[in-house]
């Protein structure tokens, strides 16, 4: 049935807003909206990201043409090409490639009406007739196409969900159209998805999914139902408010909040005409994307933290389906303009400034994708020049996208991940439901919340802060509160920060490609040090402790991270429990050994980030290190050539910057005075890492550290195949040891020291006082421990 217009319903917060105009429930149908005649010229429609609908749909024609050739003789597997299978094994991989492409060409179809001039339709109808073939696997002539049973394999489970989707979606045009033998057999495989979910996690909403398709075709709704209620019962445990939940019963809070834990259950809903359903689980969305759709930078990057980096663009689903429903707090311009420059920050990095395309034509299955426009933070597109480390995109020379980031990169890529595995991505295109004639195409781009203005959200389940700075348009996460889903420090979980210009070191470093392109430099070598630094702390263990570490590979120092230092290791974080949050600040507390708690805060302000860590039980004399932020380098020589090292004399605190050239400059008059406390609560020490595109690293010691900032060599990162991150080192005194430091991360050409940014007064080690450069003024207490 269809449902009445959301957005005309008034409400309290949380409720669709008057500008979101969301999609009639149900399938797909034909837009009552007049032609808006004539296109509007790509500058002045899409002024941010150039992007229409039909470079929408132009790109989803040629990511699905490109997996052409890689299909089973009956289209029932799409073996894509990789250096090696997921856990689940190829066949498992080929049934990936076709769910999963399959869905986005239900999205593409579905959204033009039923329109299908590249014929994918019979195609993936071929595929789910030899697919589902009731003979036993590897016999008869569909033997080549067969799906794995999901009593066999797990994973075909997950798929499942995708196979449901397409078919509801494509219901008049695919499903209707199936003879009864080839629906019962697909309804047979299908069918298992109904039971429990073999993992306590996001997967109870894939069973949840098959059973909305079934109900919606009348077929075993009693089961479908009670498949339903099951599923909305298991993720109301996980639901924390303030539109998060946890993925599984252990704080892990990544982007399935928003691309499965919101995403299913709404679309169910929506689909399905459930307004009661929707009612419930609309304004939950809300909330999510009044925080998650702040994760954005203004270049479209998502924030790279958690699993399934692979999945990408995935990151748009969510603010699409808020503009479909109509429970969403961004405008409709807004909302394309943040998935546009999504997409184009994956697909079109290496392009050089062209017109929009015309409407796709009918493409050569195995032609790359034509790039059209870089996205630039906030110049306008003319003027965009990439960085070296921007030059690369997530398809390869056939059009396949690939396990990795921006291009391949193997440190990322989870046990389950297959060759298949990053088209979960066609998520991303979900947009293309709403018709031609919505506002979410027709409206003109508006700015996302990264380049409007600075801004710092606390999220208060999670226990994190987003902190944005409209100059550079980039966005950082700080992270008080996500744990690993396994047992192990996981450096998209364990991370104290993350940012959309930045990515976590890998584990090891080999001094190899790591998945970055050949000819890529290996991990650069500390910048040589200036007199005043002290010698290096002992050298970095081997990997042999790591597991399944390459031979002759090295432990990688982490990228933000505070660490005690036995033996010359450092040790994990652990998981993190939230003790307290406030605006601009939030605090947690870890245990990385028996009997010794960190209790840790990040207060932010503009760019810049107290970062306070309170020891409690440590041995005296023990070591103790702080790491920033890791900067990707291209090769050794420009790293060197792009690194200051800035000493402070404690007794006078002026401070002269020492760079390659050997000439001293005198400090900015920024600085503020030295403050009037102890000599070991003044700022010691200053140091940039800078990268190309301007991006500069800083950290600098505020209380408890001992001698200056130093720079460390590290592995690949999403970036770049090497990098470089400063790090403070100081010694564990009493039985509750404060360590204090001032750190920024910015794209702003010639910052301002960290040093300059804010005058810290420790006043006990539970109580901090800031002063802010601009006169603002915050007082850190740290909680007590229980």
């Amino acid at each position: 049935m269809l449902s009445p217009n959301l957005s005309s319903r008034p409400g309290p917060h949380g409720r669709p807003s008057p500008s979101a105009q969301p999609v009639p429930s149900g399938r797909p149908a034909r837009s009552a909206q007049p032609d808006p005649g004539w296109p509007v010229p790509s500058s002045l429609l899409s002024p941010c990201t150039g992007w229409t609908r039909a470079d929408w749909e132009g790109a989803a024609d040629e990511l699905l043409l490109a997996v052409r050739p890689y299909a089973s003789p009956r289209h029932g597997l799409i073996n894509l090409p990789g250096h090696r299978p997921s856990w689940s094994g190829p066949r498992s991989d080929g049934l990936e490639g076709y769910a999963r492409t399959w869905l986005l060409a239900a999205f593409r179809v579905a959204g033009a009406e039923g329109d299908d001039p590249h014929g994918f339709l019979p195609r993936y109808a071929e595929g789910l007739a030899a697919g589902t073939s009731p003979s036993p696997e590897g016999a008869g002539h569909d033997a080549a196409d067969r799906w794995p049973r999901m009593a066999d394999t797990p994973q075909a489970v997950v798929e499942s969900a995708s196979v449901a989707i397409g078919l509801r979606l494509t219901r008049p045009w695919l499903w209707d159209t199936l003879d009864g033998r080839t629906q019962q057999q697909a309804v047979d495989w299908l069918l298992p998805a109904l039971g429990p979910s073999p993992v306590n996690n996001n997967w109870w909403l894939f069973g949840l999914t098959v059973a909305g398709f079934l109900q919606d075709a009348g077929i075993e709704t009693d089961r479908a139902r009670q498949t339903i209620d099951r599923a909305l019962e298991r993720i109301e445990e996980w639901w924390l408010g303030d539109g998060w939940y946890s993925d599984g019963p252990n704080r892990s809070f990544d982007h399935y909040n928003a691309w499965a834990m919101h995403f299913y259950p709404v679309l169910h809903a929506h689909l399905g005409g459930d307004e009661e359903l929707l009612a419930r689980y609309g304004p939950r969305l809300h909330d999510h994307l009044d925080a998650y759709t702040r994760m954005f930078g203004a270049d479209g990057a998502p924030m790279p933290y958690g699993r399934s980096l692979s999945y990408r663009f995935a990151a748009a689903a969510a603010p699409w389906l808020g503009a479909m429903t109509g429970y969403t707090p961004l405008t409709p311009g807004a909302t394309r303009r943040l998935a546009s420059g999504t997409l184009r920050y994956f697909l079109d990095r290496d392009a050089a400034p062209q017109p929009s395309p015309a409407p796709a034509a009918p493409v050569d299955p195995t032609a790359p994708i034509v790039p059209v426009v870089p996205v630039a933070p906030v110049a306008p597109v003319d003027s965009v020049v990439p960085s070296p480390l921007a030059r690369r995109r997530a398809t390869d020379e056939r059009g396949l996208l690939t396990l990795g980031w921006h291009g391949p990169y193997e440190p990322i890529i989870q046990p389950y991940s297959g060759p298949a595995s990053p088209y979960w991505a066609s998520k991303g295109f979900l947009g293309l439901l709403m018709p031609a004639g919505h506002p979410v195409w027709t409206a003109t781009e508006e700015r996302l919340p990264a380049e409007t203005a600075d801004a710092v959200t606390v999220l208060g389940p999670p226990a994190m802060l987003i902190q944005s700075t409209a100059a550079d348009g980039l966005v950082r996460l700080h992270n008080h509160g996500s744990n690993h889903v396994g047992e192990d420090d996981d450096p998209g979980y364990s991370r104290y920060a993350y940012s959309t210009r930045t990515g976590f070191t890998s584990p090891v470093s080999t001094g190899t490609d790591m998945g970055h392109p050949a000819g890529s430099a290996s991990a650069a070598a500390p910048a040589p040090a200036p007199a005043a630094v002290p010698a290096p702390a002992p050298a970095t263990p081997t990997a042999a402790t790591v597991p399944n570490a390459p031979a002759g590979s090295q432990v990688s120092p982490c990228d933000n991270h505070f660490a005690l230092v036995i033996d010359g290791d450092s040790t994990s974080r652990g998981p993190a429990t939230p003790l307290a949050a406030g605006p601009g600040w939030v605090a947690s507390v870890t245990t990385p050994l028996p009997g010794v708690r960190i209790v840790s805060a990040t207060v932010v302000h503009g760019r810049a980030e107290l970062r306070v860590h309170l020891v409690v039980g440590a041995d005296a004399g023990t070591s103790v290190r702080q790491t920033g932020w890791a900067i990707a380098t291209t090769s050794t020589s420009s790293a060197a050539a792009t690194t200051t090292t800035t000493a402070t004399t404690a007794a006078t605190g002026t401070e002269t910057t020492t760079g390659t050239t050997g000439e001293a400059a005198p400090q900015s008059a920024l600085t503020p005075p030295a403050p009037a406390e102890p000599a070991a609560a003044h700022l010691l020490a200053h140091a940039s890492a800078h990268a190309p595109a301007h991006l500069t690293a800083q950290l600098h010691p505020v209380h408890g550290y001992t001698g200056v900032t130093r720079q460390l060599a590290a592995g690949s990162t999403l970036f770049g195949p090497s990098s470089q991150i400063l790090a403070l080192d100081g010694v564990i005194t009493a039985p509750e040891s404060l360590f204090v430091s001032l750190a920024s991360l910015t794209a702003e050409p010639d910052p301002a020291p960290a040093a300059a940014l804010a005058n810290v007064h420790v006043s006990d080690p539970r109580t901090i006082h800031v002063t802010w450069q601009d006169g603002t003024t915050a007082v850190l207490q740290l909680p007590q421990l229980p």
